[in-house]
């Protein structure tokens, strides 16, 4: 029996029959966690070599394999419903439970010989290598997910890089409720596993914030909500639960609510831009210029858009999507106005051709009729 079968039955030794008989073991033998559980990673250096280049939410655990191929194991007796290439997941297995519960692996190197869409497999079997595809820029290791079956056990919230700026408020993380197909409902992986796993980010100062390992993140960020905090709750979307972590803290840090805290006036912690409304007295150009100029033009906005809540960056990203929405309209009104003078050019280039027509035809007909008279 191999070691990690051994360190696989002790876990389910020690945790009562009921848990026994559902919590999973760990995928490899380092058992230490390298990325936590909803991090928000924003685009080129934000993403940490991440093969998804779009802003995104962290949703799985990273297992250190040491930036090396290392074994990987099936957490969970299940059945396969994937294996092979996932796009921006790499080489992946997905693995249905019982339950109807799925765990990912992901940016795998290889997989074990015989595996095969439908077959089962136990915990603790060996299912593969750990990897970096499909990306070199990553660091090899093993990218872990887990989807639930139904929409109200999923617990996903997404915090951002600046979240030891002061006190943690869980309450004010916004909600990230994420389906995929294949996968269900995204949430934090942690109180599935029977052992918890030390987290080594590289990001030491988390820890009094965040918790050293994954139950005690989870703990953190599911446990009881503060006042003024928001409750995980299936009826809000992420675009309706917009709070933010660090929001909260700089809050508690000079005694007052958040509510108190944020205002209109300072944008919630958004970076400065045009004032509610000013948009819309704004021409198509002024817009371009004012865009272009806060986000291309500003040598400080790269610098001071790494410094803001996770609150003031849905706030800018959404008035970003708004902003690009307003200018593809008018692009797209710019385009029917190109077209339609380039139908009126051609109108008015065939119009000779037509009277040229007109009149052969007319005199066609009138050689037709004298030739039937004669």
């Amino acid at each position: 029996m191999t070691m990690h079968k051994l360190l696989a039955l002790a876990a389910l030794v020690a945790v009562t029959p009921a848990l026994a008989n559902t919590c999973m073991v760990s995928p490899t033998e380092k058992q230490t966690v390298s990325g936590r559980f909803g991090k928000f990673r924003g685009e080129g250096a934000g993403n940490f070599g991440s093969a998804n280049q779009k802003p995104h939410m962290h949703d799985g655990l990273d297992f250190s394999t040491s930036g090396a191929s290392q074994p990987l194991y099936a957490t969970t007796d299940g059945k396969i419903t994937f294996i092979g290439n996932r796009r921006s997941a790499g080489n992946a297995i997905l693995i249905e439970r019982s339950n109807g519960d799925v765990v990912a692996y992901y940016h795998m190197s290889g997989f074990a010989t015989g595996l095969k869409q439908g077959m089962e497999v136990k915990a603790g079997q060996y299912i593969g290598l750990s990897g970096n595809t499909p990306s070199d820029a990553m660091v090899k290791h093993l990218h872990f997910t887990y989807g639930t079956a139904q929409k109200d056990e999923a617990r996903a919230k997404a915090f951002t890089q600046s979240a030891s700026k002061g006190t943690f408020n869980p309450g004010q993380l916004p909600s990230a409720f994420n389906q995929q197909q294949g996968i269900g409902w995204k949430t934090d992986p942690a109180p599935y596993f029977c052992a918890t796993f030390p987290i080594q980010d590289g990001n030491p100062q988390h820890y009094p914030i965040l918790g050293k390992d994954t139950k005690e993140q989870h703990a953190i960020l599911f446990g009881s909500v503060p006042p003024g905090g928001v409750a995980p709750n299936v009826k809000f979307e992420p675009a309706q639960v917009a709070a933010a972590n660090a929001d909260a803290a700089l809050a508690a840090a000079e005694g007052k609510s958040p509510t108190e805290w944020l205002s209109d006036k300072d944008g919630y912690g958004s970076l400065p831009t045009a004032p509610i409304g000013g948009y819309q007295t704004m021409s198509t150009q002024e817009m371009l210029l004012t865009e272009a100029g806060r986000r291309f033009g500003d040598a400080e906005w790269n610098n001071n858009v790494t410094k803001v809540s996770s609150r003031a960056l849905w706030s800018d990203y959404v008035h970003a999507v708004g902003v690009s929405n307003y200018l593809s309209e008018a692009i797209y009104r710019k385009k029917e106005r190109v077209e339609a003078l380039l139908a009126t050019y051609t109108s008015q280039k065939t119009e000779r051709l037509r009277k040229q027509t007109a009149t052969a035809h007319d005199r066609a007909q009138r050689g037709g009729v004298s030739r039937s008279i004669q």
